[in-house]
């Protein structure tokens, strides 16, 4: 080997060590890495224990970037979440009949090849159809993990989902905490139409609430069904039992009601991302400072009232 073959592999194992100290300092510049909302939630006293689980998610952890783009887009249909819903709750053996309730048969069949893309579900030649992961147990994790792109997405705001809390006294688990314009947002998400919400769900909600004491808070139902004539009475009714002076459940706009501009009841009629839009735009013209929450128990003895 002459010399010149000897002074391009000293070259190149220069370039190699180089490449390795650069690698290290990335490695350990990740490692230092918190992310923001974990960052907000320990300021507070909460550490996070974990977050964005994704066992019960349709989508499968290994898909592609735009596989998820896909199922985000065809999540952002009402149409498609209670097909969804619908086919969580049948088998492979069930008819496609039994899927068009709320969309047309053609459109099934052509939901069910969007699935079959992305890798969620597999079709055999008779249109029978399994899940590529197994059964999914409920919808509910995959509409967080949608509620969870749209703040990533549409607000470009940090945001965590299948959230588990340290050291909490009222169950630390939340559906997506985010950070949007510096303000620390809850949102709880029910993919159950109001009849399934009951009156131990909202007080459990209030008292997470009291302990994160958040900027904002959302209560979200994925309905296009009135809230007035339940969600609405039942946060009144819990309100005043906590003895909350001055807080009211009031209309907003349309279906949005609101208490003290601070938490929010929306349904997803519109879009819930509008929605959500129209809230958080209320919440930040009324409360440029952050405040006290309103609702909790032992926030109110600390503070006198």
């Amino acid at each position: 080997m002459g010399e010149k073959e000897w002074e391009a592999i000293r070259q190149l194992s220069e370039r190699l060590d180089r490449l390795q100290q650069e690698l290290r300092a990335l490695k350990a510049s990740h490692g230092a890495w918190v992310h923001p909302v974990e960052s907000a939630l320990s300021q507070r006293g909460l550490p996070v224990a974990s977050h964005g689980e994704t066992t019960h998610v349709m989508l499968p952890p290994e898909a592609p970037q735009w596989a998820a783009d896909r199922l985000y887009e065809l999540l952002r249909r009402y149409s498609f979440r209670l097909f969804v819903r619908d086919l969580i709750h049948s088998s492979g053996t069930s008819s496609l009949e039994s899927l068009s309730r709320y969309c047309s048969l053609k459109t099934v069949r052509s939901y069910l090849k969007e699935l079959e893309r992305i890798g969620v579900v597999a079709l055999d030649t008779q249109g029978r159809w399994r899940w590529v992961r197994g059964p999914v147990p409920s919808f509910g994790p995959t509409l967080e993990w949608y509620v969870w792109q749209i703040f990533q997405r549409e607000f470009l705001a940090p945001a965590i989902f299948n959230v588990r809390l340290d050291r909490t006294r009222h169950g630390g688990d939340y559906d997506v905490i985010a950070l949007v314009n510096h303000r620390l947002v809850v949102v709880e998400v029910k993919s159950s139409p109001p009849r399934g919400v009951e009156m131990p769900a909202v007080k459990a909600f209030l008292n997470r609430l009291g302990e994160v004491q958040p900027d904002v808070a959302v209560f979200l139902v994925d309905t296009e069904l009135r809230m007035r004539d339940k969600i609405a009475l039942l946060f009144q009714e819990a309100l005043a039992e906590s003895g909350e002076e001055g807080a009211e459940v009031r209309r907003l706009v349309h279906e949005l009601f609101h208490v003290n501009h601070r938490l929010y009841l929306m349904n997803s009629r519109r879009g819930i991302y509008s929605n959500m839009r129209v809230c958080l735009r209320d919440a930040f013209r009324w409360h440029p400072m952050p405040g006290r929450f309103p609702g909790h128990e032992e926030n109110r003895h600390a503070s006198g009232l």
